[in-house]
């Protein structure tokens, strides 16, 4: 009984003291982040248009876990793996990195960056979206923690546009779940739509 008290007091202290135990040092992550601004800008704010997407203020949860789906080629794009050097660096570094990278403020550090609105219908995309996606990307677009689900209502459209195309064809894993099929019902045009309507969340 009293091997078994000692143990769960170890056990707790471990737990503790292991999740406490390391603060992210955004210096550093800074510094990391000048090779990922070549493709993805100074502060994040990426290339309107969508080849490059905002990063900039995406929230350090999601950061965090993109960069091991590219390290683990779960994502595949081996430029950046290369050039934003993510394949040599330690945890640590990849935490400062995530860190520093959602501590930029978009909104001031680019204060004249602004999301086209698309082109569909944003009355039909808005009734489309709170079919499928409010669920856990927010009502407002805004991401949600508990889903692990990133905002979207700034990210550019095109490039949104792209990554459901790349979930429609398995080349990305949507939601964790390869056998999703959140996107395999809607068309073309009721993609447009809600994407329309996501557009017209960016403030």
């Amino acid at each position: 009984m009293r091997y078994r008290f000692f143990y769960s007091i170890i056990i707790s202290c471990l737990l503790f003291f292991g999740s406490n135990s390391y603060s992210a040092d955004l210096e550093n992550g800074k510094e990391l982040f000048k090779f990922c601004t070549l493709c993805h800008g100074k502060v994040g704010q990426g290339v309107i248009g969508g080849d490059f997407p905002k990063i900039g203020g995406l929230p350090e949860y999601y950061l965090a876990a993109q960069i091991d789906e590219f390290v683990a080629e779960n994502r595949f794009n081996p430029a950046m793996v290369t050039i934003g050097r993510l394949d040599s660096m330690t945890d640590k570094e990849k935490a400062d990195l995530a860190a520093y990278i959602a501590s930029i403020d978009i909104q001031k550090q680019a204060p004249t960056l602004t999301i086209p609105t698309f082109t569909g219908n944003a009355k039909k995309g808005k009734k489309l979206y709170k079919g499928d996606c409010k669920t856990c990307h927010g009502k407002k677009a805004e991401g949600r923690v508990k889903k692990k689900a990133p905002p979207t209502a700034w990210q550019y459209s095109e490039y949104l546009s792209r990554q459901i195309d790349f979930f429609k064809a398995k080349d990305r894993i949507h939601d964790n779940d390869p056998e999703d099929e959140t996107f395999d019902d809607y068309s073309k045009e009721e993609i447009i739509d809600i994407l329309t309507f996501i557009s017209t969340l960016d403030d």
